[in-house]
């Protein structure tokens, strides 16, 4: 098995797609307050570059993704190009916070740790690294430009404007020209 990562470009080169996908979480410990004060998993299906944090992408939940959940295993749906792990961590969140952005590909292994004790695997997918944009890129509040959610949206999606310049915008097209793969129902 591979431990890669793809850049926001490569994914139409991604042709080794999974069947399944497995998430497995390792590492939970059960007291009054959980390790993270938010966790969940979203299928990415477009980016709203007028928004940060969550509410930056059209998504649809994946089940049993919360800051409750105890050390298990759980099937994704390889069906959807782009799956989102976040985990909001209680202080100095640069540092606590977790993210992991996979699109299918078999025979990989996506995984990452948190300061916490608690990985997060997920087999048959290919990591996403997230870039960083830099200080003052495009006159951006901090808490926009520097969301993890959001700099992922921006290098995955074709979208011009962001910020105030871009509300009511949803882009579904990714950066390299090509609509987002969708599953078929």
């Amino acid at each position: 098995m591979e431990l890669s990562c793809l850049s926001s470009l490569s994914l139409a080169e991604n042709n080794r797609e999974s069947q399944s996908l497995k998430l497995i979480v390792s590492g939970m410990r059960h007291s009054e307050k959980p390790q993270f004060k938010h966790l969940w998993g979203r299928y990415i299906l477009g980016f709203k570059p007028a928004k940060h944090c969550i509410q930056c992408f059209k998504s649809t939940v994946a089940k049993g993704i919360a800051p409750n959940m105890s050390n298990d295993e759980c099937e994704l749906d390889p069906s959807y190009e782009l799956f989102y792990l976040c985990g909001v961590g209680w202080k100095d969140r640069g540092n606590t916070n977790v993210h992991l952005a996979v699109t299918p590909r078999l025979g990989s292994i996506a995984s990452i740790g948190s300061v916490y004790g608690v990985r997060f695997t997920i087999l048959d997918a290919q990591a996403i690294l997230i870039q960083f944009l830099p200080e003052n890129w495009r006159d951006l509040p901090e808490a926009h430009r520097g969301c993890k959610n959001f700099q992922f949206g921006y290098q995955m999606f074709a979208a011009d404007e962001v910020g105030s310049a871009a509300e009511g915008q949803l882009i579904t097209t990714l950066r390299s020209g090509r609509p987002l793969r969708r599953p078929t129902v």
